[in-house]
């Protein structure tokens, strides 16, 4: 099976049915806790033991190889995706048909890199586009359609570099445009140095009532919260959907409350410290737990109650043990933190922490992080008669699947000269990094302070909300 843990790794890796199967109990690895011995190092080493899912993917059709995906058909290489169907190649891709190489795609139809786009269809090279069709190298537009070089329309059609065109002028000029793969291309290329001189909102947020961060929607009294949607009296998270009250989290969906530290969760309340749980209540340094509360520091759990450990007491004996051990944790400080490193179960380099906040190995390894150093893929075995080609930025061999070269041929597209690692890396430069600025409004005569991603050094031109509504809208 394809896994997201490599071999040789100290705990057994299950293929999907197997772990979700009904053959095996995570409560069989239990552990008695000795408090003669540090209750983080008792954890790793029941880590070691409890089985883990290879890749997660739930209820999906034809789309084994993605992971944390859910409600897929036909899908491949997709990564935190749920409800597509023929999508191929992308990061957080929700509700979409026939979409490639996206990142931060909703409810859409026939794209190609795109990012942050929303209900799109047949826009290709487009970003942050909303309710709009048929775009090229678009950037900011809502309620348009037919444009292509275009930024900050609104109700557009018809547009070339924001130049307004007849429909049988346009289409004569889409038509020139777009004629060969080296004049898209070119488009690509023009398109960078066009949309840099764009006016940009000091955040990408709609909807929002005392907020900070980026990339919201319908966020209140929220403090640095980055990707998050409806959002209520949080701070310090990304990647959310409809979390309430809650405190330091990522990829955390399903009205999740009252949580603090959490990682990967869907619909929790009451909990902290834990990574991978869904559906659970009261749970602390928990790791892949379903259905299940009050437990702590245990793993692999399933509709459990009252397990240390893995081990299930009575509830007055798991009160007492687990006041017995909170006040262990709470000496050095370790009882409001979360799961320590040396329990992650991926090399820093491994993980989205690296996209966002690189470090080398030596700077990991000092904060107490592993570093991964097996390599997968395959080099200087490039052969073109295969559709098999060499990325240009770290001369790793990909292929082209025949879905991809359907697609490419039905646009007239030029093929990737990246492997699909590189292209979205490329993707996440072109959204702003998880970190906040104190600026003040570009707009000639205003001086409206705020935080924003933008860093001070770059070049956009930056407005506040009430100078960039006059303008673009």
């Amino acid at each position: 099976m394809v896994a997201i843990y490599p071999t040789g790794t100290p705990w057994p890796v299950y293929c999907a049915p197997c772990w979700w199967g009904d053959k095996w109990d995570a409560k069989e690895y239990a552990l008695t806790y000795d408090a003669a011995r540090p209750f983080f190092a008792q954890l790793k080493e029941l880590q070691s033991r409890v089985p883990r899912i290879g890749l997660l993917c739930i209820n999906s059709v034809n789309s084994e190889y993605t992971n944390n995906s859910a409600d897929n058909k036909n899908c491949y290489l997709l990564f935190a995706a749920e409800r597509n169907e023929d999508c191929y190649y992308g990061r957080l891709i929700q509700g979409c048909r026939d979409v490639m190489d996206g990142a931060w795609v909703y409810d859409s139809e026939k794209c190609y890199e795109c990012i942050d786009c929303h209900k799109c269809f047949q826009c290709f090279w487009s970003e942050r586009c909303q309710t709009s069709s048929d775009l090229w190298f678009c950037f900011d537009l809502r309620d348009s359609n037919d444009c292509i070089l275009s930024t900050n329309l609104r109700h557009a059609s018809y547009m070339i570099e924001n130049v307004q065109y007849t429909k049988e002028e346009y289409e004569a000029r889409k038509k020139e445009l777009l004629s060969s793969p080296e004049k898209i291309k070119a488009l690509k290329a023009k398109f960078k140095e066009f949309k840099s001189k764009a006016i940009v909102k000091y955040a990408y947020i709609t909807k929002c009532e005392k907020s900070t961060g980026d990339y919201l929607f319908n966020c209140h009294t929220s403090r640095r919260m980055f990707d998050t949607r409806n959002a209520k009296d949080c701070a310090y998270m990304a990647d959310a959907e409809e979390p309430i009250d809650c405190q330091d989290g990522n990829n955390m969906y399903y009205k999740p409350e009252f949580c603090y530290n959490l990682m990967g969760v869907l619909q929790c309340y009451n909990s902290k410290n834990s990574s991978y749980v869904f559906h659970c209540s009261e749970v602390e340094f928990c790791d892949s737990c379903h259905n299940s509360t009050s437990c702590f520091g245990s793993i692999g759990l399933r509709k459990a109650s009252y397990c240390i450990l893995n081990k299930e007491y009575s509830p007055e004996s798991f009160d007492k043990l687990r006041t017995q051990i909170t006040a262990e944790l709470k000496q050095p400080g370790m009882y409001s933190s979360f799961l320590p490193p040396e329990l992650s179960p991926f090399g820093y380099n491994e993980t989205l922490a690296q996209d966002y906040f690189p470090l080398t190995k030596e700077q990991a390894m000092a904060k107490g992080f592993t570093w991964q150093e097996a390599t997968t893929g395959t080099y200087g075995k490039g052969d073109p008669s295969q559709h098999i080609y060499t990325c240009e930025v770290c001369t790793k061999n990909f292929r082209l699947t025949p879905e991809e070269l359907a697609f490419y041929k039905e646009w007239g597209l030029p093929f990737p000269a990246m492997d699909f690692e590189c292209r979205h890396q490329a993707r996440l430069r072109e959204r702003t990094p998880r970190n906040l600025w104190h600026r003040t409004c570009m707009k000639e005569g205003c001086d409206n302070k705020f935080e924003t991603a933008y860093a001070p050094d770059r070049p956009e031109t930056l407005y506040c909300e009430r100078c960039y509504q006059a303008e673009v809208v």
